[in-house]
Formats: structure tokens, sequence, C-alpha cells
């Protein structure tokens, strides 16, 4: 009796055609859809503050209305916030952003720093306070490396 291969070569051509494909894809991710959960999505927080001269004192301003100077600052925990300070275009002295945590004891210790800036430049800093919650930090503030008392703020942490 004879048989008919047609089935056995029908499943020999998917099976190549499978192979085939899969040799070619397989190492390709294609994604038409991208799902991203909570802790993928990298939360920011921005803040930018400016250099400026008021009469003959240097002070940070948030906005350009010059309504918040030395503002508190409000950071949120587990979140990268991002300070940007800059200087303005003529201004010829430097500046210097540092962020400081302060123990219970009045401890004081420098957390981050900008780049020093003038003349226009700028500098982005990121801080993250959970990063510090190991320490015993009762509050946090920042000020400027070469203007420390008029160019000072708090920082609030909110979670």
């Amino acid at each position: 009796m004879l048989h008919n291969n047609k089935p056995n070569s029908k499943i020999f051509v998917y099976l190549a055609f499978f192979g085939i494909f899969f040799i070619l894809f397989g190492n390709t991710q294609i994604n038409l859809f991208q799902v991203y959960s909570q802790a993928d999505q990298t939360q920011t927080n921005s803040i930018v503050l400016t250099a400026k001269l008021f009469g003959e004192t240097y002070k940070w301003a948030e906005d350009d209305n010059n309504k918040f100077v030395n503002p508190t600052l409000n950071l949120t925990s587990g979140v990268d916030n991002q300070i940007t300070v800059k200087s303005l275009q003529n201004d010829s002295p430097e500046h210097e952003i540092i962020i400081e945590g302060i123990t219970s004891d009045g401890d004081k210790k420098e957390l981050v720093k900008s780049d020093e800036i003038k003349g226009g430049s700028s500098d982005t800093i990121k801080f993250n306070p959970e990063d510090v919650q190991d320490e015993d930090y009762q509050s946090f503030e920042y000020y400027c490396e070469y203007h420390p008392d008029t160019m000072r703020g708090k920082i609030s942490i909110t979670q």
C-alpha cells in the first residue's frame, strides 16, 4: 500500500518556516506595547534658583519676579529632586549651592554641592532625601559657598 507523504511535507515546511523565523528574530525584542511599572518611572522634582544681587546683597531667587527670595525648597523623599542654579549673564562673582544635613546634636554635614557658576553659567544637582535616611538628620538647609549668610534657605521634605 502506498502512503501519501503530503501531510508530512506540510509539517516539515511549517517547522522550517518557524525555525527560520525564530533564528532571525529570536534575539530581537519587539514591543508593540511597552508597559512600565511605577518603579520604572523615574520621577523628578525640578527647581531653578538664580543668584541675584538685591542692593548690595546676593540672594537666591526662585522666579523671574523676585517674589520668592531664599525660598524654602520643597523636596520629595524617594524622588530625584533636581536643583538648577544659574547666575546672571554679567554676574562675575562665583556662586555654588551646598545642601547640608543637620543632626539633632547640631552637627552639620555637606551632602551635595554644585560646581561653581558665574557669568551666565548654570549647574544642576540631584538630591534624594531617601538616600540619607539612615543618618540622624533633623533638618536640611542649602546655602551658597561664597555668600553663606545671605544666600541661605531651609529645605522641607515631603513623603
